[in-house]
């Protein structure tokens, strides 16, 4: 299941976050691991984000176990399109769309 963290917001909600929060929701029913939304369209990320453009989500899941995140990142990275960045970071997943960005590893990286 898909939870939407307080204060959660879109300008426009744009399709192709609507991709990914699909596949997130997915891997969630299939893993049995509830998936957090934490951040979409918001001005408080910096200047090298795209989630002041409503093209960026942030993902974390329910106990914040980094096998979890881990899984997450890898199912993401494996399922959507070479325009998606998906990255790992220490506590969430991002994913942004960005058409000109090389595709992410199918694995994550080594702590």
């Amino acid at each position: 299941m898909l939870r939407f963290t307080a204060g959660v917001f879109s300008h426009v909600f744009r399709s192709e976050l609507a991709v990914v929060l699909h596949h997130a929701s997915v891997w969630s029913m299939l893993a049995g691991v509830h998936v957090d939304v934490n951040a979409l369209d918001d001005k408080q990320h910096g200047a090298g984000t795209l989630h002041g453009f409503g093209l960026a989500v942030d993902l974390d899941t329910a106990g914040d176990r980094p096998i979890d995140l881990a899984r997450l990142y890898g199912y993401l990275a494996r399922v959507l399109l070479p325009g998606y960045d998906v990255v790992l970071e220490s506590d969430h997943v991002h994913v942004e769309w960005d058409a000109h960005r090389k595709p992410a590893p199918l694995t994550a990286p080594a702590p």
